[in-house]
């Protein structure tokens, strides 16, 4: 007897995208949403981890005893304070620091086939008094000051010998490697180009020589005509799900004019940065029900000039999933959340103002 012919009608199962600067493919699998043991939220209810205030670190800064900091803001960032009992915000050494300070370029040491070299650089840490109120609880005034304190320090540590690149980012909740709850921002100095940013940086460079454009101001007009994948935006800046994201949620937020140093902008696109973060974490939270999450900017290497064809930028990561096999393997990053719905569901989420 023959057997019957069963015809399935055709499904597109996964697709892949290129990056236009990093030339690399992400793999969108949106059918990953509904394995066993996938986890795309917290779930309204759960409770995050709070490190209790007898026990944290940040809660006695403005003692004598505390190490002074390389700067701090008064409560209020428009009036002059002498007294650092006042603080809304101080900036410290990494008491764990990753890097350590040296003004001598140490030189490359061989060991047998390989090379060393030591670590040196600047690891400093951004603390916000309120022990549990985060960025995207702030208002528009004090993220801005948040802001201020980066672009400062950044600008302090620049010229230090053998500094070649400056990575801010802030890390939240415990999958985020946030091992204190109490808010805060990191600012590490290297004394390498970071591979990740080597890389945007070459793809940028190819793709300017290419086209004879930014490849992300290029990205960044299809975008506003496409509106798909859009959050917010408003004069100065725009938030958007990229479309080659790397992990669900992923959030970008690039200036609409193009300028590669985050340090050197005005005080004007400051506020307007402030705006499109808070906005930015506000959605990601309301979303995701207060997700783990980090997020760093890129911005050029120190002391170049030029650049015309980086585009410095904000990226926002939720840490709602883990790694498995297929990345660890291979190095291409599986998001089951397509970049289209992500940013659908995140314009929906009501902020505050």
């Amino acid at each position: 007897m023959k057997a019957k012919s069963h015809k399935h009608p055709y499904k597109k199962v996964s697709e892949f995208r290129k990056d236009i600067i990093s030339g690399e493919w992400i793999l969108i699998v949106a059918g990953r949403r509904d394995r066993p043991g996938a986890k795309e939220e917290r779930g309204a209810g759960a409770k995050r981890k709070i490190t209790p205030k007898g026990r944290c670190p940040f809660e006695m800064l403005h003692t004598s005893e505390s190490e002074q900091p390389v700067l701090w803001y008064p409560y209020s960032h428009m009036a002059a304070s002498e007294d650092i009992g006042n603080w809304f915000l101080q900036v410290l050494p990494n008491k764990y620091p990753a890097l350590a300070p040296h003004h001598v370029c140490p030189a490359d040491e061989p060991v047998g086939p390989y090379r060393i070299r030591e670590g040196i650089g600047f690891h400093e840490v951004v603390i916000t008094r309120d022990h549990r109120r985060t960025i995207a609880d702030m208002t528009k005034e004090e993220v801005e000051v948040i802001l201020h304190a980066y672009q400062e320090r950044y600008t302090s540590i620049e010229n230090e010998p053998c500094i070649r690149y400056i990575l801010v980012f802030h890390n939240h909740g415990e999958s985020a490697g946030a091992s204190i709850s109490h808010p805060h921002s990191q600012i590490i100095a290297l004394p390498i180009i970071p591979p990740d940013v080597r890389r945007s940086l070459s793809g940028s460079k190819q793709y300017f020589e290419k086209h004879g454009v930014c490849g992300h101001c290029d990205a960044l007009t299809f975008e506003k005509k496409d509106k798909t994948r859009i959050i917010y935006e408003n004069k100065k800046f725009i938030v958007l799900a990229p479309f080659a994201s790397r992990v669900s949620f992923e959030v970008r937020i690039f200036p609409k004019t193009h300028e590669a140093h985050f340090e050197r902008i005005a005080k004007s696109e400051r506020g307007e940065l402030a705006d499109a973060l808070r906005v930015a974490l506000q959605k990601v939270k309301g979303a995701l029900y207060d997700p783990d999450y980090n997020f760093f900017i890129h911005t050029a290497p120190a002391k170049t000039d030029g650049m015309d064809h980086y585009h410095w930028h904000i990226e926002i990561l939720p840490r709602i999933a883990r790694w498995a096999g297929v990345e660890l393997g291979t190095g291409i990053q599986v998001v089951a959340i397509p970049p289209e719905e992500a940013a659908e569901r995140l314009r929906k989420v009501k902020i505050s103002h």
